[in-house]
C-alpha cells in the first residue's frame, strides 16, 4: 500500500475546512481526497515507468482530467 493512503484523512479534513466547516469531513470530501491521491499515485508510477522522462505535472494533469471524462 502506497504511503499517501495515510494522507486521504488529513486531506479530506483540508476539504472540509476549506469550505469552511469545522465538522468532520463528509463522504464526499472523503471521495475527492481518495481520488486525488489515486491520481497522484497512478502519475507517479506512469512517471516510474518512463524512468522519469515523461513530466511529472503533465502527468498528473491528464490523470486529473480523466476524472471528468465520461
Amino acid at each position: 500500500m502506497k504511503e499517501q493512503h495515510g494522507w486521504q484523512p488529513g486531506l479530506a479534513q483540508a476539504l472540509a475546512e476549506r469550505h469552511g466547516s469545522s465538522q468532520p469531513a463528509t463522504l464526499g470530501e472523503s471521495v475527492r481526497a481518495a481520488a486525488a491521491l489515486d491520481c497522484l499515485n497512478v502519475a507517479i508510477d506512469h512517471w516510474t515507468a518512463s524512468d522519469g522522462r515523461l513530466d511529472l505535472v503533465d502527468l498528473l494533469d491528464e490523470a486529473f482530467a480523466a476524472l471528468t471524462q465520461g
